[in-house]
């Protein structure tokens, strides 16, 4: 009788920590499904991101056995509060086929359009903290001095052996605007295989020097202060001189959502 009761009090209770939070649903789920069901169906706008899942699986589900404009209604609405990449991929995939095309990348917040540098020296590692413009005093390159790259990759990946050339030893800059409606912190997040460093506004917000170790989506997370308006972002990623197959790769995907 009162363990459900219990259980419910602080699954819901969002000043608890989300860890206990989510293993209070997981026993509550055991002992009083209906009640459970009834929580998660409030949680599409967690903090907790498994609770969140969970909540924007059970509205897929439910929607399920419905009609077609519940089901489509049902996937914006979880689109809208989904936040675990393959789960926002898996729904984007669903709302496109069914006549509704959805761009994974402009959903997960990836900046895909840059100016990218030619290339600068890198040899022995010795670029990565040495300041190339516009690192020095934050100076934005002229939009005629860096070329514009575009990117059609799902996860806004930046190519550099394709915008500038596969070569070894060598490192380039690419620098974005980022309108922001309005001031605050925000995360910047990175992937990449190379050494990579960025600047918000000409002030450094992360820098990681290793290579060819790992790549993933959100491999770096820094917190930035943003202004109102246009933000600069300049990306420094640097190539070593490691001549394996493996370690070619030359790239990097940046996204910046709220925490």
């Amino acid at each position: 009788g009162c363990v459900p009761e219990l259980l419910a009090t602080l699954a819901a209770d969002r000043a608890l920590a989300p860890r206990g939070r989510s293993l209070a649903v997981g026993w509550l789920e055991a002992r009083d499904p209906a009640r459970a069901a009834a929580l998660l169906g409030g949680m599409l706008d967690e903090q907790a991101l498994d609770l969140r899942r969970a909540a924007v699986a059970k509205l897929l589900a439910d929607a399920a056995a419905g009609d077609a404009a519940a089901q489509l209604a049902a996937h914006r609405t979880a689109l809208g509060a989904a936040r675990d990449v393959d789960q926002v991929e898996a729904i984007a995939t669903w709302l496109t086929e069914h006549g509704e095309p959805t761009d994974v990348a402009e959903v997960l917040g990836f900046i895909r359009r840059w100016r990218v540098s030619g290339e600068y020296d890198n040899v022995g590692g010795g670029g990565f903290a040495k300041q190339y413009p516009p690192e020095e005093g934050g100076a934005v390159p002229a939009a005629t001095d860096w070329k514009p790259v575009a990117s059609s990759h799902k996860h806004g990946e930046i190519d550099l052996n394709a915008a500038v050339a596969p070569k070894k030893g060598v490192l380039a800059g690419a620098v974005a605007e980022v309108e922001m409606t309005t001031a605050g912190q925000d995360e910047v997040r990175i992937g990449s295989p190379c050494a990579v460093a960025v600047w918000v506004n000409g002030r450094p917000v992360t820098a990681h020097e290793s290579y060819h170790a790992s790549e993933a989506i959100d491999q770096y997370v820094a917190a930035a202060e943003f202004r109102a308006g246009p933000n600069t972002v300049l990306v420094k990623c640097c190539q070593n001189e490691q001549t394996e197959p493996w370690a070619g790769e030359w790239k990097f995907q940046l996204r910046i959502p709220d925490p």
